[in-house]
């Protein structure tokens, strides 16, 4: 008896085996290759040639100029090493913190000022610029009649109003007297509170690292406990460290008619483009002319520290602006920003007397008492 005829299923089964064999041994082949090029070249190439200086040092800026203060720290390759961002080689000074992006201000938007926009007296300016990081420009720049300033927050996101930053509002939580007197024997409704304020200030600030692992050991810590105790310690030393413009918002002045931010002059976007078309080239008549276009309302003279931070007839209405009263104290301490214009006049400055001017010791917080 002669074989059964095959039937067509059956060919066909036994063609697509061998195809999908075929394939195999193809893949195998082609991915022993792939890899024994690439160890190959690997050892060629590590054994033969130098190896370039990693990127983390390449692009380290050298200066802090304009297009640096203008970029994102997450864009300069050489911070990604790192938790903490960089400075520049030729910045003098280490940064535990980069200030926050603003690009609703309408002065540095516009590219006429950068994001430090202070920086003819090297005596001030460090000053100056600190305040930059929390304060818009008009604040102390734009002509607004009313006593004390109407001033609201901002979002760095979206431009938008928005309450008193959760850094905020969480140090009035550590340091309030109803607020300590609450944390000395908190509930889980207390702890769950002050671990979201310090997560949203985290989120708020561009992803702090200490305070999100402040914020999640603050959580993990029963709230009985002598470490919850501890932590809430620690909170309340760093968050003060973080009063230099990692608030995710901004102070600005706010009409008192319309309700509007100010985060321009207004009605001056026609004058800024032909400045900044013309201002290089005009003679200083016609730039005189247009600078005054585009600050209709400036200040003669910009504001000086007494008028904000004196505590009786302040310019800045802080209650207003979220602030609890032991930040506002001291915010208006004032033997910080008496000893900047003592330099401003021209005045010596000797140390360590001018942390005491009248005679009392410096207080606690002064590393950041006169930033807002």
């Amino acid at each position: 008896m002669g074989k059964r005829a095959a039937s067509p299923l059956g060919r066909v089964v036994r063609i697509a085996l061998k195809v999908a064999f075929r394939l195999y041994v193809l893949g195998v082949i082609v991915l022993v290759g792939w890899l024994s090029y690439n160890a190959l070249r690997y050892l060629v190439v590590s054994l033969m040639f130098a190896s370039p200086p990693p990127a983390t040092i390449t692009e380290l800026p050298t200066r802090m100029d304009g297009s640096i203060l203008r970029a994102s720290p997450s864009s300069w390759a050489a911070l990604q090493a790192a938790e903490d961002p960089r400075a520049p080689l030729a910045h003098y000074h280490g940064i535990d913190g980069w200030f926050q992006l603003d690009v609703f201000n309408g002065c540095t938007r516009s590219g006429c000022h950068g994001p430090m926009p202070h920086n003819e007296r090297k005596e001030v300016r460090a000053f100056l610029n600190m305040h930059a990081t929390s304060i818009h420009c008009g604040v102390c720049h734009i002509q607004f009649e009313a006593s004390p300033l109407r001033l609201a927050w901002y979002s760095l996101s979206d431009g938008r109003l928005r309450d008193a930053p959760a850094l905020v509002r969480a140090y009035g939580w550590l340091v309030a007297p109803e607020g300590r007197q609450a944390l000395a024997a908190p509930t889980a409704a207390i702890q769950a509170e002050l671990v979201q304020l310090l997560r949203t200030a985290a989120v708020e600030s561009g992803g702090d690292p200490t305070l999100s692992r402040l914020a999640e050991e603050l959580a993990g810590a029963r709230h009985t406990s002598d470490v919850f105790q501890a932590l809430v310690e620690t909170a309340r030393v760093q968050v003060p460290l973080r009063f230099h413009g990692q608030y995710g918002a901004k102070l600005a002045l706010r009409d008192g008619s319309s309700g509007q931010l100010l985060l321009a002059y207004p009605n001056t976007e026609d004058a800024v483009t032909e400045f900044l078309q013309r201002g290089a080239t005009a003679d200083p008549a016609q730039r005189d002319a247009l600078l005054e276009r585009v600050h209709p309302r400036q200040r003669a003279q910009s504001l000086d520290c007494t008028s904000c931070h004196r505590p009786e007839k302040s310019l800045v209405d802080l209650p207003g602006a979220g602030y609890p009263a032991e930040r506002i104290a001291a915010l208006q301490a004032g033997w910080v920003f008496r000893a900047i214009e003592s330099i401003s006049e021209g005045v010596p400055l000797h140390l360590p007397d001018f942390a005491s001017p009248d005679g009392e010791p410096a207080p606690a917080s002064a590393p950041a008492a006169n930033q807002p």
